[in-house]
């Protein structure tokens, strides 16, 4: 399955993160969501939807293989491409992340994953976005920024050296694009510690209720992203109650809009549309659901 920008020039991308589907029989509030999925594609009609980690709740859910299969029915329903990354709620307990990635088969129109590369059972790829002409116009980097700090130092993963060292060397493959703007992405669940920095010092818009929770351990991956030239912004999940984008030292740092009813968040339940143009940089906006605005 080939991703193609359109012949008017632009590429939508919807990002649903912290989906949180609980146990079978679903209550009220995933059956909620699995509403607002569809809901949400239909407002965006996207080329690719994103989810940003945190799909289930796997801790004292009897059996998370059943509702994450039931979660990957909804997707199908859709009939859009797919791509995945994995939050520190999908494998707590009874599933790990290999046993989610052998699920992933069962979804019709998942992406094709490019430089597939797993450390600690956490997948990183890419995916890539052509041209009219044929030609790589976009790369998209998922990594599975892990779940609780195995040094505990903080409370959450880090990503992980053998992650960063990944991207150093698979980004060398697609430098040879001549574009004079920033076109490429990343994608992962937990914010980069530089989201901190970012919001204190950066131009900023959008929502920030909470505080931000970025692993206390940094393995430079922004610094790499920095070096590489090409990425434009980073998007990530995990926190429900911030959705800013912050522009820092040249690249957008953003949050997703929370898109599950099962848990906690103040923020209206949303989705981040993401639309990349062959011929200039990135646009992002948040787009809500109308149904359930009296839910938080």
């Amino acid at each position: 399955m080939e991703l193609c920008i359109g012949k008017d020039g632009t590429f939508t991308i919807l990002q649903l993160t912290d989906l949180h589907i609980g146990s079978m029989p679903f209550n009220e509030r995933d059956l909620f969501t699995f509403d607002h999925i569809k809901d949400m594609a239909d407002k965006a009609n996207p080329d690719l939807i994103v989810i940003s980690g945190d799909l289930i709740w796997s801790e004292g859910v009897p059996d998370p293989k059943a509702s994450f299969e039931e979660l990957i029915q909804v997707l199908n329903d859709l009939e859009k491409p797919i791509a995945i990354t994995y939050g520190n709620h999908d494998t707590e307990e009874g599933i790990s992340r290999s046993d989610l990635r052998m699920l992933e088969d069962q979804i019709v129109l998942l992406v094709e994953k490019k430089n597939l590369h797993v450390v600690e059972d956490r997948e990183s790829y890419c995916v890539e976005i052509k041209n009219q002409a044929g030609e790589i116009s976009n790369v998209l980097y998922f990594i599975d920024s892990g779940a609780e700090d195995p040094l505990k130092i903080g409370q959450y993963e880090f990503v992980h050296p053998n992650q960063v060292t990944w991207f150093n060397e698979v980004s060398k493959k697609y430098t040879n694009r001549t574009k004079n703007f920033k076109q490429d992405l990343l994608i992962l669940h937990i914010p980069l510690p530089e989201y901190k920095d970012a919001f204190t010092k950066g131009q900023v818009s959008g929502t920030k209720y909470e505080d931000i929770s970025s692993p206390e351990v940094n393995t430079g991956l922004f610094t790499s992203l920095l070096l590489n030239g090409n990425v434009a912004g980073v998007f990530c999940g995990h926190d429900h109650d911030n959705d800013f984008v912050a522009d820092f030292q040249g690249i957008k740092l953003c949050f997703g809009r929370i898109s599950g009813f099962n848990c906690y968040g103040e923020l209206h339940r949303g989705a981040r549309v993401i639309t990349v143009y062959e011929e200039k940089p990135f646009d992002t906006r948040i787009i809500e659901t109308e149904k359930y605005l009296h839910y938080k």
